[in-house]
């Protein structure tokens, strides 16, 4: 979340970047203007890499790196083995973002010098914001000679060419590549939904929300899960909106797979006005960085920043290279920046920046440049020279406008079970959405994934159905079984079959379901409050820190899940806009009528979003602990159930499966917080429920739950009759009461002895 305190830092720091530029002469910068070409529709004009507002800055920062320390532990929101890929390994391509009037000669070099030389095979991902910008882009990389045959095509809409910033930043999930998405600059909209568009819409990856404010060019992936950033990080994350240091190393380990974050010092605003890593530092490969040499006369806290990074990262391990920095004016009249770290791999090729076309006096620092890659890159190694003079006064150069495409190299697919992973409760003769994440060799297309399910360890496979590599399948679940996984089988063009199973046993039951939804209206039993809270320290253990209920007509837009338009369309319900530093807070209120010692699930679900891409969130309140929190045991702030940024409807969903005497009062009473993270932006919901499952159908006999019903059950069937229900679940919380009522009597007690014999022996 982002507090008044955070907002009226970044004012106080944009001042002082306009005072910066007033006493260097500055104020009267040439403007950028937008463009029209051939008739096209009126663009906006190119958006520099500083953000709106400023960048936040600590001139009382340490000036010495340092690893941040991990938090405890938290639940996984994601199964499987996470990784970052570094930048030096397999690469299939770059993506590259082009916006007519944005730089589009810079993007051009690089897509046609990654392209147009036969001996490489690599694929330049184009993103474009429409049909008519993607004729553009073609006939201009044909003109200057790419070959097409290399270029793909993506239609996202987007504000900016920095596309390394706002990602996508992809992952490896057990090998198969997936997408993590941050948040990025709240006055970019487009481009901050642009990652999870591309996985969901594209790219057919899963996305996953990490929730943190960050910027790709901030983020170096090194060796053995390292990652170096800019204390940047702790400035756009801070403590007061529930960010601690280790709760940010932490998130970086559960979703980027990164056992070590080294936190380096930040250049001044005089500097770089981003605050990236990349302006002064590239991991070239698991042996050699490259490292920023401010020339003599540059600001001293810069030159101090970049040679205190020397000796740390050679004490990891790293030999140290250094490229020639500097600060001047640029043609544009802007002070600038000139950096020649900021650069990208793609397999044995590296691209870096030139300044000497647009001012010879740079040709030297140009040709240093070069020498100091060629060292760090080593032998087997090309170095592509890309002209950066155009771009550089912005703040970026072509590390900034790109992000690199992680290859698959395995003879055979990888694939991922995101869902079912286990734990789950999954009611017969429901829809259950599997879904799944595979990739091919060289990132080919999957053709066929074939789906099975088995109740007996994997001795026998039920086959569900064969499909293609869309990422899930509605699945009507079939008959009770008290272990359950799901098996995925990929196959490739090339008839290469790799599997995955579920990561552990989930559970089908038969089970009644009541739904608690506003089809039949509110009142009594249900309502929603509600509109704005002034950060979240007046959410923060407050059950009801909003007042105000919706009106009949705006419950009647929450009954069904129909809206298909944007902001305005009139099926969902449209929250009143925050006013000034208020954030947008909605409490739910649902009684419920079962008792919670025969509940077994409670799924809920909330349909929508916050507008421009800010983050909405989904909390439980605990009534035992007085606080907001996930429904399995983590609370405060960021500890969400759930969280969505985009610009259309999502879903915010999560179950509680235990303890669930603490989200239900004694009058069960259960009440949800949906949470807007930025604000002033107004919140749409589209449908609401909140789904309750009692099990109906039990495997009698398997009182230690284990699936078979043996004489291994008898040490559980004395603990049920000596301890009556209580204990008997205390021990075994994952088994149903009436698996001890072998004589169907509906009382468990030592008549059921006789039924029980009979079951071990005769089956």
């Amino acid at each position: 979340m982002r507090p008044f305190c955070w907002w009226l830092c970044a004012c106080v720091a944009v001042l002082a970047v306009e005072r910066g530029l007033a006493q260097a002469g500055l104020e009267n910068a040439a403007p950028v203007v937008g463009a029209t070409l051939d008739g096209q529709e009126e663009l906006p004009p190119p958006v520099p890499r500083w953000r709106e507002g400023g960048t936040p800055y600590d001139p009382a920062q340490a000036l010495f790196p340092y690893m941040a320390e991990l938090s405890g532990d938290r639940d996984v929101p994601t199964s499987g083995l996470i990784a970052s890929p570094p930048e030096y390994g397999p690469m299939r391509g770059v993506l590259f973002k082009y916006i007519s009037g944005h730089w589009t000669d810079v993007v051009t070099e690089c897509v046609v010098k990654l392209t147009q030389d036969s001996a490489y095979d690599d694929i330049a991902y184009v993103v474009v914001n429409s049909a008519s910008q993607q004729t553009t882009a073609t006939n201009q990389f044909a003109s200057a000679g790419a070959d097409l045959g290399k270029v793909q095509f993506f239609i996202v809409p987007g504000d900016s060419l920095w596309l390394r910033d706002y990602g996508p930043h992809f992952i490896w999930q057990d090998g198969a590549l997936g997408i993590v998405d941050g948040h990025y600059y709240p006055g970019r909209p487009n481009d901050n939904f642009s990652p999870t568009l591309l996985g969901d819409d594209h790219m057919i990856m899963p996305t996953y929300d990490i929730g943190l404010y960050y910027s790709g060019g901030n983020f170096l992936p090194g060796p053995d899960g390292t990652a170096f950033m800019s204390s940047l990080i702790t400035l756009d994350n801070p403590t007061s909106a529930g960010f601690t240091e280790a709760f940010i190393a932490e998130l970086f380990t559960t979703y980027q797979g990164i056992a070590e974050l080294h936190i380096m010092p930040q250049l001044p605003f005089s500097v770089d006005g981003t605050g990236h890593i990349d302006m002064w530092m590239y991991v070239v490969d698991e042996d050699d960085v490259i490292i920023s040499q401010f020339q003599a006369g540059s600001d001293p806290t810069a030159i101090q920043i970049t040679n205190e990074a020397v000796p740390y990262m050679e004490a990891l391990g790293f030999t140290v290279h250094r490229t020639p920095a500097w600060n001047a004016y640029h043609s544009s009249g802007y002070w600038t920046h000139f950096t020649h770290t900021n650069a990208f791999r793609v397999n044995d090729r590296i691209f870096i920046a030139t300044f000497g076309n647009g001012n010879p006096a740079y040709r030297d620092e140009d040709i240093e440049s070069y020498d100091a890659w060629v060292a760090a890159a080593g032998p087997g190694v090309t170095i592509v020279q890309i002209d950066c003079y155009p771009i550089i006064w912005a703040s970026g150069a072509i590390h900034c406008i790109v992000m690199q495409v992680p290859q698959h190299t395995d003879e055979i697919p990888a694939v991922h079970v995101i869902s079912p992973d286990g734990g789950e409760l999954l009611v017969s003769g429901t829809t259950h959405t599997i879904e799944w994440v595979a990739t091919d060799t060289y990132n080919e297309v999957i053709p066929q994934v074939d789906l099975y399910y088995t109740i007996d360890d994997g001795e026998t496979y039920e086959f569900i159905a064969t499909t293609t590599d869309s990422g899930s399948y509605a699945w009507a679940v079939p008959d009770a079984a008290p272990q359950a996984k799901v098996k995925v089988v990929a196959t490739a063009a090339d008839a290469d079959q790799a599997e995955a199973l579920s990561a552990d046993y989930f559970q089908i039951a038969a089970a009644e379901q009541t739904v608690y939804d506003f089809s039949t209206g509110a009142g009594e039993d249900k309502f929603v409050f509600g509109y704005q809270t002034y950060a979240w320290s007046y959410v923060d253990e407050t059950r009801m820190p909003v007042s105000g209920e919706l009106s009949a007509g705006e419950y009647s837009d929450l009954v069904y899940s129909d809206a298909e338009g944007g902001d305005w369309d009139t099926d969902r319900y449209v929250a009143p806009t925050p006013s000034v530093a208020r954030e947008s807070t909605h409490v739910l209120e649902f009684t419920i009528a079962e008792d919670p010692a025969e509940i077994d699930d409670i799924a809920i679900l909330w349909e929508g979003y916050a507008d421009d891409c800010a983050q909405a969130e989904l909390y439980v309140w605990d009534y035992v602990e007085g606080q907001w929190g996930d429904g399995a045991g983590l609370f405060d702030q960021n500890r969400f159930m759930d969280n969505w940024a985009g610009n259309r409807d999502g879903y915010l969903t999560g179950n509680i499966q235990a303890d669930f005497e603490s989200c239900l009062d004694a009058d069960g009473q259960m009440t949800l917080l949906l949470y807007a993270e930025r604000s002033q932006q107004e919140t749409f919901h589209d449908f609401v429920s909140v789904t309750v499952s009692r099990i109906t159908q039990t495997l009698v006999g398997d009182m230690n739950c284990d699936g078979v019903v043996n004489f291994f059950d008898i040490d559980a069937f004395v603990v049920a009759v000596a301890e009556g229900e209580a204990g008997y679940l205390a021990a075994y919380p994952d088994c149903h009461w009436l698996n001890a009522d072998c004589n169907g009597d509906g009382n468990v007690n030592f008549f059921d002895i006789d039924g029980f014999v009979t079951l071990v022996t005769e089956g």
